[in-house]
This record gives C-alpha cells, structure tokens and sequence, in this order.
C-alpha cells in the first residue's frame, strides 16, 4: 500500500512539470547569489549535491523511461569519465589540469559526480537542439557540439575561480576545447544512434538556468 501511495505521488509530481522547473530555478538562482556572497564557500560545497539533484529532476521529468536513457546516461557517464581520467592523469585529451575536493569523492582524481555532469549538460542541450524540426540530424550533432563547447567556454573562468578545477600555468588550453568538441561529438552521436526521446521541458530550463549561472558569475569574477 505504501509503495503504491509513493509511486502516486511520483507521478502527481511528473504530471506536474513546474514544480521541478521552480526547484530547480530556486537552486540556481540562490547559488548564484550565494556566491557572490560573504557565504561562497559553504555554497561552492554544496555543488555536487547541487548536480546530483538537477540530474534526478530532468530524469524525473523525462516523458520516455526507456532503456535508450538508461543507455544514454551509462555511456555518457562512461566515456566522460574515462576521458576526465586522461586528462587528469597523463595530460591526455583535454590537457594538464587537476581536480580539487570541491566536487567531492573521487577516483584516481576524478570526481564520481563528472560523469554526472557530462550527462546534464549534454542532455539538456539535447534537449533544444534535438527537437529543432526540418534540420537534418547530423546538422544538429554538428550544433549540438559547438554549443556544448560555448557552454565550457563560459564554464572554464568560473570553475578555476572558485576551484572546481585548475590549469597549470591558469590557463585553458585549446586543446580542452578540442576535446570538449571530440567528446561532445561522440556523446550527441550516440544520441542519435539510439534515437532517444527528447521530451523534457524541465531539461530546458535547466539548460538556461547553467547558462546564467556561468554567465553571471562570469560578470562577478572580480569580486567573488
């Protein structure tokens, strides 16, 4: 009887697409004032919670449960973690970088939470480009990419600033972005293999919500 009563209640919550739009508006929104706030810190400590509960949302919310996105989440956690563990252990990649403990536990360096990461990001931008109609699919594999790296290029200042990540020398190469291309292609190229469903307005949102963020903090590095 409970278990029925909880998966009720599950399903009230994913007939009702706002309340995880207002969710995940409210974290975003008071990230980005916490950190720009005397609170930065007790704030930063909380990002991997933070991706952990925006990638429980947008599969919450996803209208097709299927094993195309069970698929899709083990090979983009797979390959963006394998390739997170070349960068950081022999330079490979992306370049030479390293992590800190901001992201939380690790794995040969790597924080678990990445792989995660790679998945949200590359989902939600999915989620726009993918469901553009009258443009053929390898276009918006294309678009689909080159966004993602617009979306690091953005990302990059603010993840050294409050140490997600460091560069050696505080520099992003190019070749990060070379390789945030590569691996992005085979991601979205996976997608359209599977042909998975996109049909998550909350993932949306999400995808505006990262941009602002790192937009804004961007504006604020000088006093954050």
């Amino acid at each position: 009887m409970k278990k029925t009563s909880v998966l009720n209640f599950i399903e009230k919550i994913r007939d009702r697409p706002l309340i995880g739009i207002i969710i995940i508006s409210a974290f975003y929104f008071f990230g980005i004032i916490g950190i720009i706030s005397p609170y930065q810190d007790w704030f930063i400590e909380k990002t991997a919670f933070n991706l952990m509960l925006s990638f429980l949302i947008v599969i919450l919310y996803q209208q097709s449960h299927d094993l195309r996105l069970i698929s899709a989440i083990i090979f983009c956690y797979v390959i963006g973690f394998f390739a997170e563990f070349l960068g950081v252990n022999y330079g490979l990649i992306f370049g030479n970088y390293y992590y800190p403990d901001t992201l939380g536990p690790q794995l040969k360096g790597v924080p678990l939470i990445i792989g995660i990461n790679w998945f949200i990001i590359t989902f939600c931008v999915g989620a726009v480009i993918f469901r553009l109609s009258k443009i053929p699919l390898v276009v918006k594999v294309l678009l689909a990419t080159v966004l993602t790296v617009l979306i690091d290029v953005l990302i990059e200042p603010v993840a050294m600033k409050i140490d997600f990540w460091n560069w050696s020398n505080n520099e992003v190469p190019f070749q990060n972005y070379l390789g945030w291309a590569v691996i992005s292609l085979l991601i979205f190229s996976f997608y359209a293999l599977i042909k998975i469903p996109f049909k998550n307005i909350v993932a949306v949102v999400l995808l505006i919500w990262q941009i602002l963020f790192f937009g804004v903090l961007n504006l604020f590095l000088d006093v954050i």
